[in-house]
Order: C-alpha cells, then sequence, then structure tokens
C-alpha cells in the first residue's frame, strides 16, 4: 500500500532530513512538500493525504491551523507536529486536534521511525549503510564557515545564514551534534589557531590576536590564560606545550 505523504516547514533542509528518512528506511511514501501552511492548504485541497508531517513555527500560516484546516477538508489525516518549541500549550492544542504525535526538533532518527511504524503498521529497515545525517552535514558547513571567516567579526545569526537556516534552529541542532554552543566553539577554535600562530610563527603577538579575529589585546590574552593555563607569551616561551598542540587538529 502507498501512502500520500505531505511534508511541510519553511525550513528546507528539515524536509529534505525528513525525505531522506523516509527513502532510506523504505516507507512505502509519496511525498509531496511546501513551506509554508498557505501552499500545503492549497494541496490539500487538490490531493489525498494519508499523512501529514507539519512544523508549528512557519509564516502565513501556522502549523495548528494548517492542521485544523486538513482535519476539516480530509477527516482520516495522520497529523504528526514537528517543533523546535517545547511548550505544553502546543502540545495541549495539538492533542485536540487529533495529532497523533508530536515531535520535538532537532527530530531524533528513532523516534520518528517509531511514529512512522505506528502510523503504517509496516516496519521500518535500513538498505546499506546509514546515510549521513543532513544535521550532520550542516554542521560540517556551519565549521567551514568558521574555519573561512574566523579572522573577522561573525555571529550565530551569519551562519545560520549562510545555511538557510533560522539563529535559533541552529543554535539548538549545533548544541544536540557538537555538545557546545556556537559562540564557545567559535572562541574555541580561534584560540587553537592563535596558539599554533604563536608556535609555528613568529608574529607579533598583538597581529596573532587580530589576525584570528579577536581585536581587543587583553580580552585575547584572558582568553588564552583561561583556554591554556598560561599566557600567549609563556605559551610562546615554553616549548613543553607545543608538542601537545601540533596534536590538536584544527578544523
Amino acid at each position: 500500500m502507498m501512502f500520500n505523504v505531505l511534508v511541510v516547514d519553511d525550513e528546507s533542509v528539515q524536509r529534505e532530513g525528513i525525505k531522506d528518512l523516509i527513502s532510506h528506511y523504505g516507507f512505502p511514501f509519496q511525498v509531496l512538500e511546501a513551506e509554508n501552511g498557505m501552499s500545503a492548504e492549497r494541496i490539500l485541497v487538490q490531493n489525498a493525504i494519508d499523512i501529514l508531517i507539519t512544523d508549528v513555527k512557519m509564516p502565513l500560516m501556522d502549523g495548528l491551523e494548517l492542521s485544523k484546516q486538513a482535519r476539516k477538508t480530509q477527516q482520516n489525516i495522520k497529523i504528526v507536529i514537528c517543533s523546535g518549541y517545547d511548550e505544553f500549550e502546543y502540545a495541549r492544542s495539538a492533542i485536540r486536534l487529533g495529532v497523533v504525535n508530536y515531535l520535538l526538533k532537532p527530530l531524533v532518527r528513532e523516534e520518528f521511525l517509531q511514529v512512522m511504524e505506528d502510523i503504517t503498521h509496516i516496519r521500518a529497515y535500513g538498505g546499506g549503510p546509514e546515510p549521513e545525517s543532513v544535521e550532520s552535514k550542516v554542521i560540517q558547513q556551519v565549521k567551514d564557515y568558521v574555519k573561512d571567516n574566523h579572522q573577522r567579526d561573525i555571529s550565530l545569526s551569519e551562519a545560520a545564514h549562510d545555511v538557510y537556516l533560522s539563529p535559533g534552529y541552529l543554535s539548538i541542532l549545533f548544541k544536540k551534534e557538537t555538545g557546545e554552543n556556537f559562540s564557545k566553539y567559535l572562541t574555541d577554535y580561534r584560540l587553537r589557531r592563535a596558539s599554533h600562530l604563536l608556535a609555528h610563527s613568529n608574529m607579533k603577538i598583538n597581529d596573532i590576536a587580530g589576525a584570528v579575529g579577536i581585536d581587543n589585546h587583553s580580552y585575547f590574552a584572558k582568553l588564552f590564560r583561561n583556554r591554556f593555563g598560561v599566557s600567549p607569551l609563556q605559551f610562546r616561551e615554553c616549548g613543553v606545550l607545543h608538542d601537545r598542540m601540533d596534536q590538536e587538529q584544527i578544523q
């Protein structure tokens, strides 16, 4: 049996991630997609949809209003809400609308698969090796962005724009995938880069601070001491630490 599934999210990376999971695990789904509730509503009028998977926070029409309209259009539709907003009111509203399940973003693969199996009574299978998740690919893009732009003043918002995500969602995703927030990762990368320059160049310490994107020299010295336990000058003069830092890959 083939199921018609409508995936609705204003962030394309989320739609692609869901489609990748559906494809990899062999669910017999014909997938349609929409980037907002208004577009999804038009699809619902023109097509018989078995499963609606929708984000909550979207422009023009949010996921709860879309769910309400979907229920009027197609009584037996199964609805799955995906949201980065862990708020009871959303969950309670979703339950009143007859939503099948409420999943928090970033999605957990096992939880998503379980919901699909519960709805369809079809067991998922994985053909071949696990694909690299869309989330992992995005985080690598963000790390590459830091590597290429750490010399200047950059922010989470700029990185999010570069990978076509909202800053709020990227913040959650980055912490989930790396175990630290974006700001800490950026600072740590700059300091590791600075330690490399201290060990392997004759640049002045103030110039090194500027070269890694930290223009306030006293702040740079404070951050460096907190990270390595010595001042930049002591680090440069103390060869015992150099070998240790040479082993630390700068990504």
